[in-house]
């Protein structure tokens, strides 16, 4: 018996010890991080415009509006669509933020828009560290702020306000509730849900957007049934 236990003991030990240096290594592996200073730029409160730069393309500049000038419902219609905790990954409690601020799909989604392909999971940890780091360096407001104005929404499109331009034909501080709820609609995938290739799907996922943000209060029954009802007319 007394030979048993020691056998478990030292498997136990041995298993520890493997799963400890597992997790070092991939610490300092993924410890090459960009910084998220560089962020800074798409608060949109000191230049109408900044430069992003893709894995596979050349730099680009792309219009940025600060918070005020995003829309009346386009954060609400942003917080509702992927503003939830998110919980598909098995290590994301390893890294909740501290303040009780938990990391969402924005937030990987912000912190995956500054890397390039690596192998999956020191992506996710990378993802993981970086969104806490974003978290840690900004507040909320203008994470949401950054986010709007980098996400991309389809080809060459970077933005709200471009996408409001691209398939709108205005700023985004012009769009209604549905034209807003349509823009975020798209950011899950632009290919899925673009208006104008998928006109069902994509009103399909605008008026789930607007049936969350009734559940949280940010619109009324009455007004998410008319934005549903509404005819948005995308430009080609």
């Amino acid at each position: 018996m007394r030979r048993i236990l020691k056998v478990v003991r030292i498997i136990c030990v041995a298993v520890l010890a493997c799963v400890v240096g597992f997790l070092a290594w991939l610490y300092f592996s993924t410890g090459d991080l960009p910084s998220v200073s560089q962020l800074g730029s798409f608060k949109g409160d000191s230049e109408p415009e900044a430069q992003l730069q893709s894995c596979d393309g050349p730099e680009q500049t792309i219009a940025v509006v600060p918070k005020e000038r995003l829309g009346n419902y386009t954060i609400a219609s942003l917080i509702a669509a992927e503003g939830k905790p998110d919980v598909r990954s098995p290590f994301i409690e390893l890294f909740l933020p501290d303040e009780g601020r938990h990391t969402v799909p924005y937030q990987l989604q912000l912190a995956r828009s500054l890397m390039c392909p690596s192998r999956l999971l020191k992506r996710q940890f990378q993802e993981l560290r970086l969104a806490n780091a974003i978290n840690r360096t900004f507040d909320e407001d203008d994470i949401l702020t950054i986010y709007l104005n980098r996400v991309y929404l389809g080809p060459n499109v970077y933005g709200i306000q471009a996408a409001a331009k691209r398939y709108l034909e205005k700023d985004a501080s012009d769009m209604t509730l549905e034209e807003s709820a349509a823009m975020v609609a798209m950011i899950r995938s632009p290919r899925i849900y673009s208006p104008l290739s998928h006109p069902d799907r994509a009103a399909q996922r605008r008026n789930s957007i607007l049936d969350e943000m009734v559940v949280e209060g940010s619109v009324s029954y009455a007004d998410a049934d008319r934005a549903k009802a509404a005819q948005i007319h995308f430009l080609e």
